[in-house]
């Protein structure tokens, strides 16, 4: 199988892929393939980034799978990729080429299991809006200029659930609330207005 996927793709997976997790699968970029799509996906178990993948003309059918690639082997192409980055999975070999158009990379695929990214893109949403990690929104301002987003992305609000992110094309992104119980707010002087007694002895 072979699938073109554009420079800016990939820089935007690695965005949302985890970098320094236990869970070295989730370090990585998952080709999840089946028999009627393929789908490049990134996760960190806080945010999820999904976009349908198109095998390019001369590659053989879709072979059902998860083809995970390496976090390090996409790192060593992104920072001279400026054109499509094409990608041959061998199914049989477990292994993945990377091609730059300048120089050709073989990996091997990892032999792990990604987790099942479907269960959590929620179909439909509350509008109850939650808390959420502002630098998690900001990986998300990240990809939505990578993808082509002039503005800044809008997120369908699903309270304490997973919540949408509305991302340019058929991009699908997710992101997970964070706890937001009530706290006491602790106000400088400067920042309260004076009551109205204080103001009167004051005077």
């Amino acid at each position: 199988m072979q699938f073109s996927i554009s420079a800016d793709t990939i820089k935007a997976l690695l965005v949302i892929a985890g970098k320094n997790d236990i869970r070295h699968n989730i370090n990585s970029v998952c080709i999840d393939v089946r028999a009627s799509d393929a789908v490049a996906v990134a996760c960190d178990g806080h945010k999820l980034l999904a976009l349908p993948l198109t095998l390019t003309d001369d590659a053989p059918a879709l072979v059902p799978g998860q083809y995970i690639i390496r976090r390090e082997a996409l790192e060593s192409v992104k920072a001279v990729l400026k054109r499509p980055l094409t990608v041959t999975i061998d199914p049989i070999a477990r292994m993945a080429t990377l091609d730059n158009g300048n120089a050709t990379t073989t990996t091997p695929l990892m032999d792990a299991t990604y987790p099942d990214w479907r269960r959590v893109v929620p179909l439909t949403v509350s509008g109850e809006v939650p808390q959420f990690n502002a630098d998690y929104i900001g990986a998300f301002g990240k990809v939505h200029k990578l993808l082509g987003g002039a503005y800044s992305p809008a997120i369908q609000h699903n309270g304490d659930n997973a919540a949408r992110v509305i991302l340019p094309g058929d991009a699908v992104g997710v992101l997970m609330p964070v706890r937001g119980d009530p706290q006491p707010l602790d106000n400088p002087s400067w920042l309260v207005t004076p009551t109205a007694t204080a103001t009167a002895v004051a005077a």
